[in-house]
């Protein structure tokens, strides 16, 4: 397709070449959806998605689920500017395509940890956020901070309060980078790092840092029975969005992260100071 007579081509096998471009550099960041079951209608916005997150069940009652449960997705987007001498240069658009799908993959990693809250450190990415205000994320507003306890201790209070909870193994652990550095750092010699002792603990490759955490925050969360998914009404593409002079497009996602049993992530937190609550208690 060629618009207002200009030489700039937004024809079919440009756009899947493009499409193909954006989707490999955004998987290459991703951290967090790899983990998570994918849930819903892919292809198409969607103004909201379904959710089924289960009530709290008392002994002998049954599960259930509130109807209507109706949830908004956050529209994430990176723009770019393709100025009217690089309108043949594939290497521009390669360049930027690329750049633009890093920034929201890096968003989407943002916006599942942090939710509402992510709004910073979306704006430093330079990405726009639609309905940003109505998202849920796996951190809480205010993560408790480890001061006291090492991560190892940490994670193994974390699963003792997922099983409390009645969620049992696949575990997930989503820490702040310096915790991440903590569990790596040999304590009396290179192979006794705590890293050693949480991997057995977790899945396959499930202690992951975020780069949107706060400091000495984690979270851990137990996968078994898809207690956490994510919808992905539009998954990163390239769309064509105006041309004037130059011709501007945009990197676009849309996600919603669906939390269907609470229970099933807990925030990890300083043993000691757990302890000495119930102490004082």
């Amino acid at each position: 397709m060629n618009y207002n007579g200009n030489s700039f081509m937004w024809a079919q096998d440009r756009q899947q070449d493009i499409n193909k471009r954006v989707w490999e550099a955004a998987k290459d960041i991703r951290v967090i959806r790899p983990f998570l079951k994918l849930y819903g209608r892919q292809g198409e916005y969607a103004t909201n998605i379904t959710g089924h997150q289960l009530n709290a069940a008392k002994v002998g009652t049954p599960l259930t689920i509130d109807i209507n449960q109706n949830l908004t997705p956050v529209k994430l987007s990176c723009d770019i500017q393709i100025h009217q001498e690089q309108f043949k240069d594939e290497d521009t658009l390669h360049t930027l395509a690329t750049e633009a799908a890093y920034r929201v993959a890096a968003a989407e990693e943002a916006v599942l940890v942090l939710g509402k809250g992510a709004g910073d450190f979306l704006t430093r990415l330079n990405v726009t956020a639609e309905n940003l205000d109505q998202q849920t994320g796996l951190f809480p507003a205010n993560p408790p901070t480890l001061s006291k306890s090492t991560v190892l201790d940490s994670i193994v209070q974390g699963i003792k309060d997922l099983q409390a909870n009645g969620r049992f193994r696949n575990y997930v652990a989503i820490v702040s980078l310096d915790l991440y550095q903590e569990a790596m750092r040999p304590r009396q010699n290179p192979f006794d790092a705590q890293i050693y002792e949480i991997r057995p603990l977790l899945m396959e490759n499930g202690f992951l840092y975020s780069q949107a955490a706060p400091e000495k925050t984690g979270v851990i969360l137990s996968l078994s029975g898809e207690s956490v998914k994510l919808a992905v009404p539009v998954d990163a593409c390239m769309e064509f969005v105006d041309e004037r002079k130059d011709v501007f497009l945009q990197v676009v996602e849309q996600i919603r992260l669906l939390i269907d049993v609470p229970e099933a992530v807990v925030s990890l937190k300083d043993v000691v100071q757990a302890k000495q609550r119930v102490a004082a208690g």
